[in-house]
């Protein structure tokens, strides 16, 4: 059975009239004729009724529309949801990330993913709210960020580094006791801009029972870096973070207990998109 017959007689009913129809489909006469007469061979009754008055359906033809429009209702769904797959795989990843997750493990999976990807440099909060609205596919987080309102899981480890100014003294030495921070100024993320490594380092320092000095609190890590870099304080930054090797001034070394923290991948309820289900398995296999 042509599914176009279908549609024909479904627009046949609607409208009345084989002239009438036949415009609407873009159909001479003859033709929607033909196809009304073929299907209804197919079904093995008739279906419409044709008279010098107009054409209506026939007791059987109205009860075979009515059964037809649920299939062709369905069709149109499958229809929608197969273009709309096909654009989702089309379309680039789009990815939030952090200062916690920007590090060399991230680098290496973008590396080994070969998809496009739109790239959402922000705070917690805010990748949070882009999951929920569904304007990001994925976020590298803070484990420790994670709520409900997401799905998401674990992917990596990330050690916790001191940073401060190249020429300072203790960038001499190799990991730095947490209790030496009791007379260095301390810069760390104000408000929402607080990292996951800045908690774990104000944490860490309740539980030993240290009182820091007071602090230089910043939005942007480019602000935070400049000010270690001319002395005005120290930070903290995942141990894998580039801007340890690439930036001029400062340099990192391991806190003594060593401070960690772990990423994790938050999606949207609705489910991984096919990009981001891709990114995933790159990311596990990195592992």
């Amino acid at each position: 059975m042509d599914l176009r017959h279908l549609r024909h007689v479904d627009t046949l009913a609607a409208t009345g009239s084989l002239h009438r129809a036949a415009r609407h489909l873009g159909l001479r006469q003859p033709a929607l004729s033909q196809s009304i007469r073929a299907l209804e061979a197919d079904v093995g009754t008739r279906l419409v009724d044709r008279s010098p008055s107009g054409t209506r359906l026939t007791p059987a033809g109205r009860a075979f529309l009515s059964e037809v429009r649920h299939i062709l209702a369905a069709l149109d769904q499958a229809m929608d949801v197969a273009r709309h797959t096909t654009a989702a795989e089309a379309a680039p990843l789009r990815l939030g990330i952090t200062s916690d997750s920007a590090t060399h493990r991230l680098a290496a999976t973008l590396r080994n993913f070969s998809k496009d990807v739109v790239i959402n440099d922000g705070d917690v909060a805010n990748h949070r709210s882009l999951l929920a609205e569904g304007r990001l596919d994925l976020a590298l987080l803070p484990a420790s960020a994670m709520t409900d309102h997401a799905h998401g899981e674990a992917l990596w480890q990330e050690d916790i580094h001191l940073v401060l100014p190249a020429t300072h003294p203790l960038a001499a030495d190799g990991a730095i006791d947490i209790h030496r921070l009791r007379d260095l100024p301390v810069i760390l993320g104000s408000g929402d801009h607080a990292s996951a490594a800045d908690h774990a380092l104000t944490s860490a320092c309740h539980a030993a029972g240290i009182d820091l000095p007071a602090t230089l609190r910043v939005h942007h890590l480019e602000v935070r870096l400049m000010l270690i870099a001319v002395g005005l304080g120290v930070s903290v930054l995942p141990a894998g973070s580039p801007v340890l090797t690439g930036a001029t001034g400062i340099v990192g070394r391991p806190l003594a207990p060593p401070l960690s923290i772990t990423v994790a991948a938050a999606w949207p309820k609705s489910g991984l998109t096919s990009a981001a289900q891709r990114f995933l398995d790159v990311a596990r296999s990195l592992a």
